[in-house]
């Protein structure tokens, strides 16, 4: 009886995770296009780094574990290969940390924590590389 009611419980957890999901790409407004580029951000004349993890026209996630609070503004300079960089103004609109979930306790598993950013201000560059996905053109000036 325990073990079933555990199997359900875990059955109920994953249909939320489900639940969640769908949930959260229901708010999205833009497509997402997915690709792994260094970012650099500077938030009060100091500079962090991070990775990018996705894309839209209008904003973008950077993994990092530096936290920021919502409404925080940054300038985001994205390397891209071939010495291409974009230079972007960006205000945190989410900000996302993972936690691994135990039986008795919660662990924060650290280097997981992002930032979901929303562009104020973007360069032609970076309008470029956005249609490069739409249009699947022109996408080798992005790839090493």
């Amino acid at each position: 009886m325990f073990t079933e009611a555990l199997l359900n419980s875990g059955e109920n957890l994953k249909r939320d995770c489900i639940k969640t999901e769908i949930n959260r790409t229901e708010k999205r407004r833009q497509k997402r296009f997915i690709d792994r580029y260094k970012v650099e951000f500077t938030v009060n004349n100091k500079t962090y780094r991070g990775l990018s993890c996705n894309f839209s026209l209008n904003g973008l996630f950077i993994r990092t574990k530096h936290k920021f609070q919502p409404e925080t503004i940054m300038e985001i300079t994205i390397h891209f290969p071939n010495d291409l960089t974009s230079l972007l103004k960006g205000k945190v609109v989410r900000v996302s940390r993972s936690y691994l979930y135990g039986v008795r306790e919660t662990y924060k598993v650290e280097g997981q924590n992002g930032i979901g950013i929303e562009i104020v201000e973007k360069d032609s560059l970076y309008l470029h590389f956005i249609r490069s996905f739409i249009t699947h053109e022109e996408r080798y000036l992005f790839k090493d």
